[in-house]
């Protein structure tokens, strides 16, 4: 199955705001409890100007079959002390996972980097969250740090793994 990276556009709104509320409902380990991501409209189109207008931020999408299945968000500062430095998320949707698709995410998202003279790159991850962990390791990621007590899901906190890569 074959898949597409490619840098969000506006005429994505619909179906990136689809695509983030199927993530979110399904998976376990995101921020937002089932439903619970309901942004207007307008909030939407918002955001994703600011970021396709952004020298310093972009969002990646994975399109399989003229439909969005994943997406990577990166983030900087356009401070002098910390532009050097990138953040990311990202997710792929429940039936297009274990393709290869966060992997290409990882490495669009590198590349952007690369292209930016960004030197480090930083995820957090749930440890229990093996899947995610093994992507980010095998990626070449080290785990840097433990936030302890960062989720409260089910009635149970959960921790978040710093991990990070050195670019440049």
């Amino acid at each position: 199955m074959a898949h597409l990276i490619r840098e969000i556009s506006i005429q994505d709104v619909d179906a990136f705001q689809s695509l983030l509320s199927s993530i979110y409902d399904d998976a376990k380990y995101m921020v937002y409890n089932p439903g619970e991501y309901a942004p207007s409209q307008s909030a939407i189109i918002s955001n994703l100007e600011r970021m396709i207008t952004s020298p310093t931020n972009n969002i990646f999408v994975a399109e399989n079959d003229g439909k969005l299945v994943g997406y990577a968000i990166v983030e900087t500062e356009n401070l002098e002390r910390a532009k050097h430095e990138a953040k990311f998320n990202m997710g792929v949707i429940k039936y297009s996972r274990e393709r290869g698709l966060g992997q290409s995410l990882i490495n669009a998202v590198e590349a952007w980097c690369l292209n930016r003279n960004i030197r480090r790159i930083e995820v957090s991850v749930v440890p229990e969250n093996s899947t995610a962990v093994n992507l980010f390791k095998n990626a070449g990621y080290q785990i840097e740090g433990e936030l302890r007590d960062k989720l409260y899901i089910d009635y149970k906190y959960y921790n978040k793994y710093v991990m990070a890569k050195l670019l440049l």
